[in-house]
């Protein structure tokens, strides 16, 4: 028997074959977990995140329209997820730590070499904290999840303007905290 497709294994899982929904389960949830990770920075969030996710995934399976693209569906429920989550949050993350793992890496002898690509990497990530919610998550589905400007929109329900005015603002922001080190 051929390995099914992932629309044949949506149009299973909308009759209840919960075999089926488990194999989609299994080829999303890093993808979903990743998304999670990177905008809530915990890892037990991220967790709950992929839980409810797939929840809602299976709750709504019935209204997926099969010509849209499931990722980004599947990134979109996590996105709102994430928003409502960070929303919920009343308190900020604390800089404190950020200052000194950026003065650390700023003040070494080899600052410049030690900036690039994974431990810059992690240092915008972890100044993604101070962001808005939105610019925060508009900033890792473009800058971390590499996703193009059309999908961005499809998934958060943005203008394009309102995305790019929001990448603006969290890009200035970024390049201030990482300058003013």
């Amino acid at each position: 028997m051929d390995k099914p497709t992932l629309n044949e294994l949506i149009e299973l899982s909308k009759r209840n074959d919960q075999k089926s929904f488990r194999i989609i389960v299994e080829a999303h949830q890093y993808m979903v977990y990743s998304l999670a990770f990177r905008i809530m920075c915990n890892e037990e969030e991220a967790k709950d995140i992929v839980q409810e996710t797939f929840i809602k995934v299976w709750l709504n399976l019935s209204g997926f329209d099969l010509e849209k693209k499931f990722s980004t569906w599947v990134y979109a429920i996590t996105t709102h997820l994430c928003l409502d989550k960070l929303k919920s949050l009343k308190q900020r993350f604390k800089s404190e730590s950020l200052n000194e793992n950026v003065n650390i890496l700023i003040s070494s002898e080899n600052a410049d070499k030690k900036l690039i690509d994974s431990e810059l990497g992690e240092v915008i990530l972890s100044l993604t904290n101070e962001l808005t919610p939105k610019q925060k998550i508009v900033f890792t589905l473009r800058y971390f999840e590499d996703l193009e400007m059309d999908e961005i929109v499809e998934i958060t329900g943005l203008t394009p303007e309102k995305i790019k005015g929001n990448l603006y603002l969290a890009r200035q922001a970024i390049r201030t905290k990482i300058e003013r080190y």
